[in-house]
């Protein structure tokens, strides 16, 4: 089982960046017990949100390519700040933006913004893996599902 921590892609432009929504609900399980009587959404969660949002733009890109697939991992988190915690009732944009793509790594620049002030700034590093055909189809699946609204930009570019 898989848990995605963005509700919706919002916007993608493949090789260059991509963005998504979180809502925050006092729903979500982990209030339960971080913190009672003083909800506060984990950090770790947003990373991990960032992170699926940059690995999803990663295996998107060589999709749109024509490349063989591979699994983005992610293999280090580098200069992550937590600037402001996010709590039930937020609607948390995040952003990722490649910085760097090779056919064995990537770099993205993530951040994740609550209206207008960044809560959080940091690069994720991810490792390719190859996967086969049959892995490639599941790659796709739930992701697909949080795009259909998705605004495609296709004339700024790739890197």
């Amino acid at each position: 089982m898989r848990f995605y921590l963005y509700d919706r892609v919002e916007e993608i432009c493949y090789g260059r960046y991509m963005v998504a929504v979180k809502c925050i609900t006092l729903a979500d399980d982990v209030f339960d017990e971080h913190f009672p009587g003083h909800p506060i959404f984990p950090g770790s969660l947003i990373m991990e949100g960032l992170a699926q949002l940059g690995g999803a733009l990663f295996e998107l890109t060589m999709r749109e390519r024509g490349e063989d697939i591979k699994f983005a991992m992610l293999s280090m988190v580098n200069r992550l700040k937590f600037r402001k915690p996010a709590k039930p009732g937020d609607r948390l944009v995040y952003r990722v933006e490649i910085k760097v793509m090779r056919d064995d790594y990537g770099v993205v620049k993530a951040k994740a913004c609550l209206d207008s002030s960044e809560i959080a700034t940091g690069e994720l590093l991810f490792a390719f893996m190859k996967v086969d055909a049959g892995q490639q189809n599941g790659i796709f699946e739930t992701v697909e599902i949080t795009m259909k609204k998705a605004k495609v930009v296709t004339n700024e570019g790739s890197v």
